[in-house]
């Protein structure tokens, strides 16, 4: 597939079943409710919470957003899944164990993929903002620059595995370690065509996911309450949707001298 196919069946994609847009939409609403400002514990029980009772329900709280989050990411490798198969239209939202394993897979796959970055932004915040203190030695400016170079090169590397890795533990039945065959994964790399990727990578990845999302949600969510329920039960589940069938898609794409026409 050319890259103008990719991005017009990935963006048509989330609209060919309302049904799973939604439900993947109101995960989401739940998960961003118990983090956002809407959620205001004396304000629903009524009266002030003792210390018991607020541990116990902060606890609940984030239990219920740790499930959400697991689900949301197995949901998203059951569509890089069934893409990968031929499958045109979003699958149903079924099947919760088989998704929460694999929510889990693709967590600890992406802490392990981007470990070294976050070891790096840690050190970047503790020697850029005084008042965090991870107890670190203190850093020249030079070095901080060529640290916040070497974080950015990295995190992109990294990223750009981790987006061919998870489609190619999906094709390969699911196995965890699939995802850590780094010479496969560099081979379906030069597959795909570096170009191509980048390409790619670029207009949705980093254009889409990683500026347009929070931009477009903050606008929306800025107008009222009606706007932050739209962001998260339709925007933000649209966004995942739409990226996880392009990341199968150009997963599946050879390559192409001829990216986008």
């Amino acid at each position: 597939m050319k890259m103008r196919e990719i991005l017009s069946d990935s963006a048509k994609y989330p609209l060919l079943s309302l049904k799973s847009l939604f439900s993947l939409g109101f995960m989401i609403l739940i998960g961003s409710i118990l983090l956002s400002r809407y959620f205001d514990f004396n304000e629903i029980f009524g009266y002030k919470l003792g210390i018991t009772d607020a541990i116990i329900i902060i606890l609940i709280g984030f239990l219920l957003l740790a499930i959400t989050t697991i689900l949301e990411s197995g949901y998203t490798f059951r569509i890089i899944e069934k893409s990968l198969m031929g499958i045109k239209s979003p699958p149903k939202l079924t099947n919760y164990s088989h998704m929460f394993k694999h929510g889990i897979n693709e967590i600890i796959i992406a802490i392990i993929y981007f470990l070294i970055p976050i070891i790096l932004f840690i050190i970047i915040l503790d020697a850029v903002f005084t008042q965090i203190n991870f107890g670190l030695p203190s850093l020249s400016e030079n070095i901080i620059v060529m640290l916040i170079i070497l974080f950015a090169f990295l995190l992109f590397i990294f990223d750009v595995l981790f987006t061919v890795a998870i489609p190619h533990m999906a094709f390969k039945g699911g196995s965890f370690i699939e995802a850590f065959r780094f010479i496969e994964i560099f081979r379906k790399i030069k597959e795909i065509g570096l170009k191509k990727l980048l390409i790619g990578y670029i207009i949705v990845v980093l254009g889409l996911v990683a500026v347009g999302l929070p931009i477009l949600q903050e606008i929306i969510e800025s107008a009222n309450i009606v706007g932050f329920v739209v962001a998260e039960l339709i925007v933000a589940p649209y966004i995942i949707m739409f990226y996880a069938r392009f990341t199968a898609l150009i997963y599946k794409s050879p390559s192409s001298s001829d990216t986008m026409h």
